[in-house]
């Protein structure tokens, strides 16, 4: 690398085969970083899904319930 091309950090700005390489190198971890965290906040159900699940199972088993209970309503009122 020549010495007037300037140095950001450890990052030359040359358009070098070692300095494309080394951006690669370095956008493929960040690339696998970003893909590993998302697949780890996608595995984990959200607090207010699992609620919303939860509270449609204790509606449809409430509705079953008040369905029986009016069937064996209406049933008891016809046998009388």
């Amino acid at each position: 690398m020549s010495n007037h091309t300037p140095n950001f950090n450890g990052f030359p700005t040359d358009n070098s085969s070692s300095t494309n390489l080394k951006y690669d190198l370095i956008a493929s971890k960040f690339m696998t970083g970003v893909d590993n965290h998302n697949k780890r906040k996608a595995s984990t159900l959200p607090i207010g899904a699992s609620l919303g699940i939860f509270g449609v199972i204790i509606k449809i088993v409430i509705s079953f319930v008040v369905l029986i209970g009016l069937a064996l309503h209406w049933i008891l009122k016809k046998k009388q």
